[in-house]
Formats: C-alpha cells, structure tokens, sequence
C-alpha cells in the first residue's frame, strides 16, 4: 500500500501498468482531499474560537458602550437645538471684539487730534487714556491651578475676624470703569465728546457688550436734556438703571419649607466654593439650625478634608465619600441622615472642574436628579459660585451652568481683591439669576446677603 501511495504521488508507473495508473489517481485525489479537510477544519475551528471570545464579552462593556453611543446621539440633538435656539447670543459674542476695538479706535484717533491741537499745553492737563478692554475670556483657567495636595484651612472665626464695611470691600471694583465714569461725571457740564468716552467706558468695562449697549441706549434715549446738561443728575439716573439691573425679582430665602432644606452648590475649581459652603454652614448655625454638609467633591484632592475642618469650626454634621467615590451617593445619604435627624438645612459640595468637560455636567446632573429622589421637590436651591476677579469669563460660566441645572442664585466671592466687579452687573441682568450673597473678605461675616440699593450705592460713593 505505501508502495501504491509513493507511486502514486511520484507518478511512477506500477507494475501493472493498466490498473496502476487507476490506483495512483485514486489515491492522489484523495489525498487532495484530505489536505483540503485539514483546511477546513482549521478555519472552522478558527470560527469557533472568534465566535466564542466575541460571546464572552463582558456584558458591562457592551452596556457601555450602548450608552456612550447613545449620549453621543443625544448631546448631538442638543446641540444642534442650542444652536437653533440662542442666535441672538451668538451674534453679540461675535460682534463684541469689532465693536470694542472700533471704540478704542476712535478715542485713540480723538486723542492724537487733541494733542496736535493743543500742542505746549501740560501734560498734566491732557485727558487721561481710556485702557484696553480686559477680555477675560480669554484669560487662562485658573480653576485648574491647585495644589493637589493641600488643605486650606479655613479664616479664623467671626469673633476673630473685624468684618468689613461693603464701601471697604468694594473699593478695588471702584478703582475700575466704575471709577472711571466717576472722574467724568464729577465735573460741572459734559461735552459730546465726554459722553461718547462714557459710552466707551461702558463698551471696554466687564459688564458685557449686551448689558453696555443697554445702558448707553438707557443714556442717549431715555434721560431728558436737563439730565444730560447736568452730570450729577444723569449718573443719578445711570445709577437707578443700574439698580434695577441688579434687582432681579426674587422669593426670599425660606429655609423653613422643607426639612431638611437642600442647597446645591456648583462652581468651577478655585472660585471659592468649598469655603463659601463652611462660611453658609456657620452662618445657619449662628440662626439656630442644624446643618449637614455633604462633601459630594469626590474628585479633589483634599476637598473633603477642608470641608470636615468647615463642618468642626461650625459644629455641623458632614457626610463623605473616598476619593473617587460616586458623589451621587454621597449626597443621597446625607440628605437620608438629615431626614433621620430633623435637621433643617443640607449643603452640598460637588465637583468643580471646567465648565466645559461634558462629563462633569452630566455628573452634576445626576447629583440633582439624585436629590430629587432621595427628598421630594429637592434640590430647593442652586447656587452657582463665581469668582470676580475672572471678569467676563464668570458670565460665559453662569451661561453653561445655567443650561444645564437652571441655576436659582449666584453666589459672587472675592470682590475684595479686583476691579472686576462689575460683572455682577452683566450677570444679573444677561440670565435674571438673582444673586444670593456676595465675598468681600476673609472672615465668615464678609459673607454677606446681596441687597442692590447698599451695593449701588457703595459702588459709587
């Protein structure tokens, strides 16, 4: 038979020829066959152990990417239904560098006219140069400079801290367009000229371009002669628009119509939120109440710890997670545990990296639907923190957030420490946001409650 086979695949003739051929052709086909079962076999086998490993997915993971597929196709949907939606928005936001840099444009040129004309005159005299606008969107994100690993401790208490006076904490904002616009209107009569550097002033300020356009309509449509004649009386009427601005219609804070009553704070790294929940937290319990804090800012390094020091100085109850932890959960237990006890406010902290990170909207997301479940009708409040010294860029932040968690106040800190203030002004009256308090210094009593006729009226003193 080997004999047969050797024959067989070398083509040699067998003894007898005439059956040999027949055998030798026999036994070539099948061996042909047999290599191409081999074949086979191996590419089924193949088959199977794709098919297999393919079955023996995790089914965590095939879940998962069900729903990264799916918030794909639906932030899609909501963009383009933003788009659709704010026009109007969009158009000024690109308007605003031409109209600023025409502005600046023309008062160089009135300038140099001046100085060609008066020429020998001292330079004491000559008018002093509007600055170039202080377009703090595009300042770098300080929220994401922080150290990872350190605990600020928080202020002295409010018997060792001097509180201070609103005119004192907002002096640095003064030193601004604020201050600017009181040079002009300080003196006996305006000029056309002067009144187009007011409206300059109002364009270059951090107020932003929406709300800067309407106070100069406000100036050359709906004041009389006799106000533009006399100074003091049209920054009299500029100071009253102003106010109205600022005095968003609002219910008063009724802590008192849920128990616990929950407070949501959001904000981005570094404006001053972790410290603005301890001060509140000492505030409520100086009143009486029983507050929990609820250290839902899994995410940073050391957020928890600060807030604990917060929660011992004020004598308030916390609830935390570990790093990393879901901030969900955090919330929901500390709102349940404030339940159990009858305590009567729930303050809680959440993540606070950039606006921008979709991830982190839909966690803070997730952390107000978690309210929700865990008390009927909560959150009953949600604040945004914004830090002043960012200027225009906190507008652009209360523009995010507000899209996402219809924000219910703004708490405005570090008035103290800029001449950026007045976007305070641009905030209120852009998004109708009241704002609930407002950061003038260190100590916990320089936290105080927003009122728009004392702020005005301090502003321009």
């Amino acid at each position: 038979m080997n004999r047969l086979l050797w024959l067989g695949l070398l083509g040699a003739p067998a003894a007898d020829e005439s059956g040999g051929e027949g055998v030798g052709l026999v036994l070539f086909v099948l061996f042909m066959a047999f290599l191409l079962w081999l074949v086979v076999a191996a590419t089924r086998k193949k088959l199977r152990a794709t098919r297999r490993g393919v079955e023996e997915l995790p089914e965590e993971e095939a879940k998962r990417t069900a729903r990264v597929w799916a918030e794909a196709r639906r932030k899609a949907g909501e963009e383009e239904a933003t788009e659709e939606a704010e026009p109007p928005a969009q158009e000024v936001e690109e308007e605003k560098p031409d109209i600023q840099q025409q502005l600046l444009q023309r008062a160089a040129e009135r300038r140099r006219a001046r100085e060609e004309a008066a020429i020998g005159r001292p330079p004491e005299a000559e008018e002093p140069a509007v600055e170039a606008p202080t377009a703090s969107v595009g300042e770098p994100e300080r929220a994401e400079q922080e150290l990872q690993n350190f605990v600020q401790v928080p202020p002295p208490a409010p018997a060792a801290a001097k509180p201070r006076t609103l005119e004192e904490g907002l002096a640095r904002t003064r030193e601004g367009f604020i201050g600017k616009l009181s040079r002009l209107f300080g003196r006996a009569s305006l000029s056309e000229e002067e009144l187009e550097q007011i409206e300059e002033i109002l364009f270059t300020a951090d107020i932003g371009v929406r709300t800067s356009q309407k106070l100069v309509d406000f100036l050359q449509k709906e004041t009389s002669r006799e106000e533009k004649a006399d100074p003091r009386r049209l920054l009299e009427a500029l100071k009253g628009r102003i106010e109205q601005m600022l005095a968003v219609p609002a219910p008063p804070l009724d802590l008192a119509k849920a128990k616990p009553f929950v407070i949501l704070v959001v904000g981005v790294n570094g404006t001053g939120k972790t410290t603005t929940i301890g001060k509140l937290a000492m505030r409520f319990r100086q009143q009486g109440l029983g507050v929990m804090l609820a250290a839902a800012d899994t995410f940073r390094a050391a957020a928890q710890e600060q807030l604990g020091i917060w929660a011992q100085r004020a004598g308030a109850q916390i609830v935390s997670g570990q790093e990393g932890a879901d901030p969900g959960a955090v919330v929901f237990d500390a709102i349940t545990s404030a339940r159990r006890q009858q305590l009567d406010v729930v303050i809680a902290d959440t993540a606070g990296r950039l606006h921008t990170k979709v991830n982190l909207v839909e966690e803070l997301r997730k952390v107000h639907r978690v309210c929700g479940k865990a008390l009927e009708g909560a959150p009953h409040e949600t604040w945004l923190v914004l830090d002043a010294t960012t200027g225009q860029n906190a507008i652009s932040q209360a523009k995010e957030f507000h899209q996402a968690l219809k924000l219910s106040g703004i708490v405005l800190t570090k008035l103290d420490g800029t001449a950026k203030g007045g976007v305070i002004i641009g905030i209120t009256d852009t998004f109708g946001i009241p704002v609930r308090f407002i950061g003038i210094g260190e100590g916990v009593e320089d936290l105080r409650p927003f009122e728009p006729g004392p702020f005005v009226q301090a502003l321009f003193r």
